[in-house]
């Protein structure tokens, strides 16, 4: 990545880090409640397919050797939603933001729509927990991930578009 691009990254990192910490944080509140919120459908969903490739290629080897958590455990299934977290934020800087319409806030709304969409219509659904996990959430489980949910989309865009706009003052 050349230099111009390099604040759009770090935008990117320091935004998408907040966000899914906050997001993380969310989801932990709901646990002490303890109120169930949809989480670890796209693990869930990935695994079966992932597993025998990662088993073929010997890395499933490799992090049994490391003493790496397994799947089911809390930690990874901690460490994945951040990665996936990450990778949210990456698609939306480089991606998404530029294409859509709107103030920073718009542009987090709709991009929380577009992903809510799609994990309430199609991932939950593949996993067997019906739209919008219904099948084994309440109506507060639900409304309480749909918050944090916003609350990682809404909190990636204003930031992102804040510290871009930093960068460039600084320039």
């Amino acid at each position: 990545m050349g230099e111009a691009g390099r604040p759009a990254l770090n935008a990117t990192l320091a935004a998408g880090s907040i966000a899914i910490i906050l997001n993380t944080l969310a989801l932990k509140v709901a646990d002490l409640i303890p109120l169930a919120t949809a989480k670890g459908g796209l693990l869930r969903l990935i695994t079966p397919w992932l597993t025998p490739v990662l088993q073929l290629f010997g890395v499933a080897g490799v992090w049994a050797s490391l003493a790496g958590p397994p799947v089911t455990s809390s930690a990874f299934q901690t460490g994945f939603h951040l990665a996936v977290g990450m990778a949210m934020a990456i698609a939306y800087a480089f991606a998404i933001e530029p294409h859509l319409p709107g103030r920073p806030f718009v542009k987090g709304m709709i991009y929380a729509l577009m992903v809510w969409l799609l994990n309430a219509f199609v991932l939950l659904p593949a996993t067997g927990e019906r739209v919008a996990g219904s099948a084994h959430l309440t109506a507060p489980g639900v409304l309480w991930f749909a918050a944090a949910h916003t609350l990682f989309f809404v909190t990636l865009a204003m930031l992102y578009a804040a510290f871009r706009r930093r960068s460039h003052d600084a320039i």
